[in-house]
């Protein structure tokens, strides 16, 4: 039943709010943007620090890959965007655990 209902919250909030599309993802770049922003600026911070910021940066970009999958078409956004999207997240998620463990 729990199992149920979280799946069922999962795909609520991967759902774009108020179901405007160009205006979420370009929130949710936004997003990104500054996580990236606040990472590049850890450099010499703790690798504690940039392992925390660097978790948020890909929490965020997984959230903006799933509005544009879920608006891919009214983002006008092919399959190879969307594959190259999910590549560079791997990357990042790869190079998240190589550097900052699992």
């Amino acid at each position: 039943m729990k199992l149920a209902l979280l799946a069922a919250a999962a795909v609520i909030v991967a759902t774009p709010a108020f179901a405007d599309c160009q205006s979420d993802a370009q929130m949710q770049a936004q997003k990104v943007r500054a996580a990236t922003q606040t990472l590049q600026e850890q450099s010499n911070a703790p690798m504690a620090d940039q392992c925390r910021t660097g978790m948020g940066l890909i929490a965020e970009a997984k959230r903006l890959n799933t509005i544009r999958q879920n608006c891919q078409a009214e983002l006008q956004l092919t399959a190879q965007d969307l594959q190259q999207a999910d590549q560079r997240i791997q990357a990042a998620d790869q190079e998240y655990t190589a550097r900052c463990g699992g």
